[in-house]
């Protein structure tokens, strides 16, 4: 079928979806639902989210393959995926995009009945071989984790997850580019390679809260809680940004403690540790389930640490590009990125590129030029951690001037810009109650009342929480 055609007859087989289930259900469920793969026997059709996909195969799928096999071509199967399910497999492949016509010349269809499974299937699990593996970042394996001794109890956490029958729940926590993210994506694909059989469900922050706005909009949270039930191995990324989400929190909450009932594993990755968490934002019963559990950190990595993690990533480049990065430049480059290894990384794929440019000509990268490209890449400092940077920091988050903070005014922006003023400085700074009251003109009994009245904001009203998190995210310390 030529593409041409094959777009067309998309458009009228999603306009015959909207006839046959109706706008409502057509809205939730097929409106941004795209044409990824068409053989001689099959189709599959790719929507946002894993969760989305579940609810179609379980509800729609046989219905959807008999009007297919009317209106288009006969086919056996018919399978619908999430995007982040798909990954590499949709990669090349011509994915059909189109939009409802307003008016279709054709007369309706007659509604058949949609034929209802006695029993909804298992949502199917990923393979490893094939979807399930594109879920994760493929180079962040076991195998790649550098560790020594500021992160190796967060290495064995992960082991002891991995080898061990009913472990604990396991967070591990640090500030950002720690390897926090590497090591939840390691635990996931080493779990498959073990089990290929096994449901591992990684979960980032934007695809919980597309799978929560998926189960609202369509009244499906029932079908979200077994979807999720049914996985093996759950690993949530940056739980942190969770503040203020107090629905999600509930949801994440109870599955966890369905999924330790059942003997799953969970891994949590965070800023903080659990302990923390209830202090900005995220509830008190989700932290102490964390606390209850393995919780590890994973340290600033050291000299030695960063640069065994820059000799590995020269290795690779000289196995892949035949340029490896000069023993200098390599330990020029792991002095200067002390933070992160993300940036360390970033560092050294950016010298890399260089290094081969220059070998292509024939010459080799001095170390001036290799020194003024670090200088331009590494990213600017974070302001100290002071009562006065947190000052300047909240009255540009929520958009006021300094004369609104210190002012008499009870309008709710401001006064809930103080609020977050006084929480911040008290949770980042050992800043006595009596000198943050005297920043702002008040006293220190204000100032605990502000404290108290931002905690239960940042649970419950979803925009306080958010700026809270930037101030936090802003001053984020070791």
């Amino acid at each position: 079928m030529q593409n041409a055609q094959r777009t067309h007859k998309f458009s009228e087989f999603k306009s015959h979806l909207k006839e046959q289930f109706g706008p409502a259900v057509y809205d939730s469920y097929f409106q941004r639902m795209s044409l990824a793969e068409h053989g001689d026997d099959h189709v599959t059709f790719c929507v946002p989210t894993r969760f989305s996909a579940s609810l179609i195969s379980q509800r729609y799928a046989v219905r959807m393959r008999e009007m297919w096999s009317e209106r288009v071509q006969p086919v056996s199967r018919l399978s619908v995926k999430g995007a982040q399910e798909l990954g590499s497999a949709m990669r090349g492949a011509a994915m059909v995009q189109e939009t409802v016509p307003q008016a279709v010349n054709a007369a309706p269809a007659a509604p058949a009945p949609v034929a209802v499974p006695k029993a909804a299937p298992k949502p199917e699990r990923p393979s490893f071989d094939a979807e399930g593996a594109s879920t994760f970042a493929l180079g962040m394996t076991l195998e790649r984790f550098c560790t020594n001794e500021t992160n190796s109890l967060a290495f064995r956490a992960a082991m002891k997850l991995l080898d061990t029958p009913n472990p604990m729940v396991t967070t591990v926590h640090g500030p950002a580019g720690r390897g926090k993210t590497h090591l939840l994506n390691a635990v996931g694909q080493e779990w498959l390679r073990r089990h290929p059989g096994d449901n591992v469900l990684y979960l980032t922050y934007d695809a919980l809260m597309a799978d929560m706005c998926e189960a609202f909009i369509s009244k499906s949270y029932r079908e979200l809680r077994t979807f999720l039930q049914n996985t093996d191995v759950l690993l949530v990324d940056d739980i942190q940004l969770l503040r203020g989400r107090k629905r999600t929190q509930e949801e994440l909450d109870c599955l966890i403690d369905k999924l330790r009932a059942a003997g799953k594993r969970v891994m949590v990755a965070s800023s903080m540790p659990p302990a923390q968490l209830a202090e900005t934002g995220i509830s008190q019963r989700l932290a102490s389930r964390l606390a209850g559990g393995l919780s590890v950190s994973v340290g600033k990595p050291d000299l030695a640490l960063r640069t065994k993690i820059a000799r590995q990533f020269s290795a690779e480049a000289e196995e892949s590009a035949g340029a490896p990065i000069p023993q200098r430049h390599l330990e020029f480059i792991a002095r200067r990125c002390e933070d992160s290894v993300r940036e360390l990384e970033g560092a050294l794929g950016l010298i890399q590129v260089a290094n081969e440019a220059k070998a292509e000509l024939g010459q080799e990268l001095d170390d001036d030029s290799m020194r003024k490209l670090l200088s331009e890449h590494m990213s600017k400092q974070k302001p100290a951690v002071t009562a006065e940077a947190i000052f300047d920091y909240t009255i540009e988050t929520f958009g006021l001037s300094k004369d609104d903070l210190l002012s008499r005014s009870r309008k709710q922006p401001i006064v809930r810009a103080r609020h977050a003023f006084c929480f911040a400085v008290r949770k980042l700074t050992d800043t006595p109650l009596t000198a943050i009251g005297s920043m702002i003109g008040r006293d220190h009994t204000t100032v605990m009342h502000s404290i108290k009245t931002a905690e239960i904001l940042a649970s419950t009203d979803p925009k306080f929480g958010s700026r809270i998190s930037e101030i936090f995210d802003e001053f984020d310390r070791d």
